[in-house]
């Protein structure tokens, strides 16, 4: 780790934050290649899972800049079946900001699972969908490979 020695005198200080400066502009672009490869890790994940749902076809994942780095975004109207599943298969693997229980989404909508325990969709009676958790498996593994990547950028 990079060390800066200062007196307490106005030329010490100035040239500390003149060290700090430097040191910034030679860290930051790093720091945000490792933002922007990690979230790329992280759609690849999210998009081997994605694929796995084809009951439910609307969403897409994408890596956007945002401030101070990238960041891993999963829209579309099927995200919350996709990430959580539906009726009796609904997994709660982390908080949200809209409930996710089973029937949750029924209760607001046609109410066929939440009044009969089941629904017809396409043809079809389901009584739930699996959680396939892509944006999960992301955060996971780009857990995983933070170390690694942190190493390659910064060697």
């Amino acid at each position: 780790m990079k060390e800066i020695t200062l007196e307490l005198s106005p030329a010490s200080c100035a040239k500390a934050v003149k060290e700090l400066l430097d040191y910034e502009k030679r860290v930051k672009p790093k720091m945000l290649e490792v933002c922007k490869r990690l979230a790329e890790i992280g759609a690849q994940e999210a998009n081997a899972h994605l694929v796995l749902a084809d009951d439910n076809t609307d969403a897409t994942i994408t890596v956007e800049p945002m401030d101070g780095g990238y960041k891993l975004v999963m829209s579309g109207s099927d995200v919350y079946f996709i990430e959580f599943g539906t009726g009796s298969d609904v997994e709660p693997h982390y908080q949200v900001s809209v409930p996710v229980f089973p029937g949750s989404w029924s209760m607001e909508h046609e109410q066929q699972y939440a009044s009969r325990g089941w629904w017809w969709y396409g043809g079809n009676i389901y009584i739930g969908t699996p959680a396939y958790m892509p944006m999960y498996f992301a955060g996971k593994k780009m857990r995983e490979e933070m170390s690694r990547v942190i190493e390659e950028v910064f060697g």
